[in-house]
């Protein structure tokens, strides 16, 4: 198509004489039709003689087209802009030689090319501007109506597919919020006796709270989202702002998804978010359970896999290396899942709780790392102090989101993962009676909280803890195993130094674990500083002296000053 834009800088006479050979000349196709109607157009202000010299080109490619005679026009101008992507009303008003206002007056046919997809609008920033898309130009140029292919929606598969692309076209600001809501419902009522339709509709939902849950619903197929924050929500509304019902509803968990256990908060840590969202697990197996996902918890994110931890020697006193070669052959799978259904079918509780306690340094935690390790079991790990917060009510909240977390966890694991409260003494210890400060009462509350879950675990809770003492007697009924871990022997020592330090005598690792009454963990500290200053003088031999004078300094010592008279 040669390009016929308005060119100031011809002269009157060669462009009066375009017009008239347009005017005059016979189209023998839409595009040749568009060509002459762009030319008549230059400058016109759209007057009377423009549409008596244009008339037969309009007619021409408005009955080609199915279009009325001002869309044929509209179109026309747009078509011989369209390598721009970004195609503004002021600019065909320049080319029309009229203010932008009378352009605007037209705006029920650029609606109605909108709708009928030969135009896209983009509304970025408040600032509209159109344009055409690549198929439209073939149609046109083969003479015939565009008509805009659609895949039909015929199942809830579907219905996420389509709504991903109507979500892209929101990304790029080609569809508005109101087109959004109305492009859904429609593609909702096509799959109307789907589980997923006649599930929101007995919950009796506005339209916009249905676009809300879909659009959730549909972070979490995507994306595997179980952490949807409030900026992310912003995404379905114009320029980006949430109504602010929306945004009070959901701060103040009044909203209807809330009240009909559809989203809850999510969190990170057990940490509760105020501004961050997910779906209920109920939400996940009533509406979308027909979609026979897999994977789609985002476990995931919450877990420590059990290959990433390195394979390490532990080595313990007799009493403990044979607790815990026990525990290990109950925790490998075949054997576990044997146990448990024993215990089941005994009318016993099937969670297996334990608590490992003792000494730092001894091994406690490593213990876990290698029971995962060795039967495959993935680690949720939950470290207390972070669970705790300082708003009345939330530390509460956070507890239960963790062990309800856990719960959805191993129902979409397909071996059993281990829930790891790592330093755990702040919750073991003695409740307080007749609490009478909040930081005493939210105390209490978690430990009865965390009570009461592990009388109804399924699954597997190893709690470490450095405490000795004033233990809850309540806490220790319900650990199945506990297994005290006590500082090493000088045998169990002697072993740690020769396992650590192979190039060490037997005879200079017992002289080590007799002199010093170290832990495996300080026996670690001392023999990676060994390790780091033979690298560093180049001298790999081993130093007894200087492997004596770093016993002497792993300790930290303290003084105290007397103090009066």
């Amino acid at each position: 198509m040669r390009n016929l834009k308005f060119d100031i800088g011809k002269s009157g006479n060669d462009s009066d004489a375009k017009k008239e050979n347009a005017s005059q000349s016979k189209a023998r196709s839409v595009l040749e039709a568009f060509e002459y109607i762009v030319e008549l157009a230059a400058n016109s202000n759209f007057d009377d003689d423009f549409f008596e010299k244009a008339g037969c080109h309009i007619r021409y490619a408005a009955r080609k087209i199915k279009l009325t005679p001002m869309q044929t026009v509209m179109l026309a101008l747009f078509v011989d802009r369209s390598e721009d992507n970004s195609i503004r009303l002021s600019e065909i008003a320049s080319h029309v030689g009229c203010r932008t206002i009378k352009i605007l007056r037209l705006s029920k046919d650029i609606d109605a090319l909108e709708d009928k997809s030969y135009l896209v609008a983009s509304r970025s920033k408040k600032k509209l501007s159109y344009r055409v898309p690549m198929d439209v130009l073939k149609a046109l140029k083969c003479g015939v109506p565009y008509v805009k292919e659609t895949t039909p929606v015929e199942n809830i598969q579907d219905f996420f597919d389509y709504f991903n692309g109507l979500m892209e076209q929101m990304d790029d600001e080609e569809l508005t919020h109101e087109r959004l809501l109305e492009s859904t419902i429609e593609a909702l009522e096509t799959i109307k006796d789907t589980v997923y339709a006649k599930t929101l509709r007995r919950f009796h939902l506005d339209d916009e709270y249905i676009l809300l849950f879909t659009f959730m619903a549909h972070r979490f197929i995507q994306e595997n989202d179980d952490f949807i924050m409030d900026h992310n929500i912003d995404d379905i509304y114009d320029d980006n702002q949430i109504p602010y019902f929306i945004k009070r509803g959901l701060r103040s968990r009044t909203n209807c998804l809330f009240t009909n256990n559809l989203i809850e908060n999510a969190g990170r840590d057990g940490i509760l978010q105020p501004n961050a969202f997910k779906l209920t697990d109920y939400a996940k197996e009533e509406l979308l359970g027909e979609m026979n996902l897999t994977n789609t918890s985002g476990s995931d994110k919450d877990l420590q896999k059990h290959d990433s931890f390195a394979k390490k020697q532990l080595i313990y006193n007799a009493s403990v290396a044979e607790q815990i070669h026990d525990l290990a052959s109950i925790l490998e799978e075949s054997r576990f899942d044997d146990v448990q259904s024993r215990l089941e079918k005994a009318g016993m509780r099937k969670g297996f709780c334990c608590l490992f306690y003792g000494a730092p340094g001894t091994g406690k935690t490593e213990t876990v790392y290698q029971l995962a390790r060795q039967t495959g079991r993935d680690i949720m790990r939950v470290d207390v102090d972070k669970i705790k917060s300082c708003w009345v009510g939330e530390s509460e909240k956070n507890i239960k989101a963790l062990f309800d977390r856990y719960r959805q966890i191993c129902r979409t694991s397909a071996i059993t993962p281990i829930l790891l409260f790592n330093e755990a003494d702040a919750v073991f210890g003695i409740r307080m009676e007749g609490a009478a400060r909040a930081v005493d009462k939210m105390e209490n509350s978690i430990q009865n909280i965390i009570l009461q879950e592990m009388e109804s675990l399924e699954g597997i809770m190893i709690a470490t803890t450095n405490l000795t003492s004033n233990f809850d007697k309540a806490f220790e009924r319900r650990f199945l195993y506990k297994v005290r871990y006590e500082k090493p022997t000088v045998e169990a020592r002697a072993k740690i130094w020769k396992a650590m330090l192979p190039a060490l005598t037997d005879t200079d690792a017992l002289t080590l674990a007799s002199e010093s009454d170290l832990s495996g963990g300080e026996i670690e500290n001392i023999v990676r500083k060994h390790s780091v200053e033979s690298i560093l003088s180049g001298n790999d031999s081993i130093d007894m002296a200087a492997l004596r004078s770093l016993c002497q300094a792993e300790r930290i010592t303290t003084s105290r000053s007397r103090v009066g008279f």
